[in-house]
């Protein structure tokens, strides 16, 4: 595929472009400073272009130029606190935006990679997400909702709901050794190999469910990374298109 990646220089970022390299996807760089790239990864991208997440104009130019088949955004950071405002839903507002508009053009939808976090998910056997009993980053929920409201077949997204990721190796490029989405177990909807054993508890067990797990759901970048990458190859017959995406670190 070829693969515009938004936050080209952030920690998840990085890493997608590697993961896409090793992968052998043709990569486009777009970030709003290109000096900041590793030099030893420029020559193996496809190009780099200067841009700015927030303007949809950006994007779409981009992303067109080079007959782009997909777009992975990792730029924003959301707020963590319920009051906190940042650029994360006027990011996700563009990506959304130029994506209907290249697919309306092309007649035929674009595939997305959005970035939110393990709150967006289910708490299992509840109708509630986990941001609602710990309400940290809620400006995830947001994109949710807004990709939700789309219309059929207008954008094949997903949103990648990880824990902490942290990472394998301090160097981006080329992606760490050992590196695999083969190293995670993942999900669509709620947390994988979520545990209940909590419920049965009056009043406090839900929330005490959900304290007593979300430290077990720490990943690493890369392994997120090549999960990513791995997931493009296929293409139209990915199993995670209209799916909020959890991820945990196997055990042995």
């Amino acid at each position: 595929m070829k693969v515009l990646v938004l936050g080209s220089t952030g920690n998840l970022g990085s890493r997608v472009l590697s993961a896409l390299l090793a992968r052998e996807h043709s990569v486009v760089a777009f970030l709003r400073d290109p000096s900041k790239l590793p030099p030893s990864i420029v020559p193996k991208l496809t190009a780099v272009e200067r841009g700015d997440a927030k303007k949809a104009s950006d994007i779409k130019v981009a992303a067109s130029k080079h007959q782009c088949d997909a777009i992975v955004n990792t730029a924003g950071l959301a707020a963590m606190a319920p009051w906190g405002k940042s650029d994360l839903p006027t990011i996700v507002d563009a990506v959304i935006a130029a994506a209907l508009e290249i697919g309306q053009e092309r007649q035929s939808p674009l595939r997305v990679w959005f970035l939110g976090g393990l709150g967006l998910l289910d708490q299992p056997q509840t109708k509630y997400l986990l941001v609602d009993y710990v309400r940290m980053f809620p400006e995830h929920r947001s994109t949710w909702a807004k990709l939700k409201a789309l219309p059929p077949s207008s954008m094949e997204w997903s949103i990648l709901c990880p824990s902490m990721m942290t990472p394998r190796s301090k160097d981006s490029y080329p992606l760490a050794s050992g590196s695999s989405s083969k190293n995670i177990v993942v999900s669509a909807g709620a947390p994988p190999q979520w545990s209940p054993r909590f419920f049965s508890m009056p009043l406090v067990g839900g929330w005490l469910n959900v304290i007593s797990q979300i430290g077990a759901f720490n990943t690493t970048l890369e392994d997120n990374a090549d999960f990513i990458a791995q997931d493009l190859s296929d293409g139209n017959n990915s199993e995670w298109i209209y799916q909020r995406v959890g991820t945990r670190t196997k055990t042995e």
